[in-house]
């Protein structure tokens, strides 16, 4: 399926995320992130590496805003994140939603950054389903269940697995 159903995903979020998940190893999902701010893919290796960089994106937009403030032994005092506005965006909706994973895509929203955890929705462009979250924890346990699903479906196709 090249195309995305519109109608579920909103191509207007600032924050809209492509989550491409090329592959497994030692049972971390690996891929590459893409947003409007950026022409080239911020690549992870780790389920804690993609929620670092999405983040670290919605900081930098301060969208959608957290409710609580991060707290670290090493953060620096005040630090100010730069606003970035629409009119900076680096690449098309059509273009942002035109990529695709080997093992799966899905075009994410995080609505609300509250209660410390993030609160939103997915559109898993492959099975043309979409998803709801309430929580970091829900969505790295919705995006796991659907990369186990696939890579049993390929298991099944080809009579092998990879790892």
């Amino acid at each position: 399926m090249n195309q995305v159903n519109q109608k579920a995903v909103n191509i207007s979020a600032p924050n809209l995320v492509n989550i491409c998940i090329n592959g497994l190893e030692h049972g971390e999902i690996q891929g590459e992130v893409y947003h409007y701010y950026s022409e080239k893919p911020e690549s992870f290796s780790s389920v804690v590496e993609l929620i670092r960089t999405m983040e670290k994106l919605f900081d930098y937009l301060m969208f959608p805003q957290a409710s609580t403030r991060i707290r670290s032994f090493w953060e620096k005092e005040n630090e100010i994140y730069p606003r970035r506005k629409r009119e900076d965006k680096q690449v098309s909706w059509e273009e942002l939603l035109a990529h695709s994973g080997r093992i799966g895509t899905f075009i994410t929203c995080v609505k609300f950054r509250q209660r410390s955890t993030w609160q939103g929705d997915f559109f898993w462009k492959e099975k043309e389903q979409k998803m709801f979250f309430s929580s970091a924890l829900e969505f790295v346990r919705l995006l796991d269940q659907a990369v186990n699903q696939e890579q049993k479906k390929e298991k099944e196709e080809h009579g092998y697995e990879h790892e």
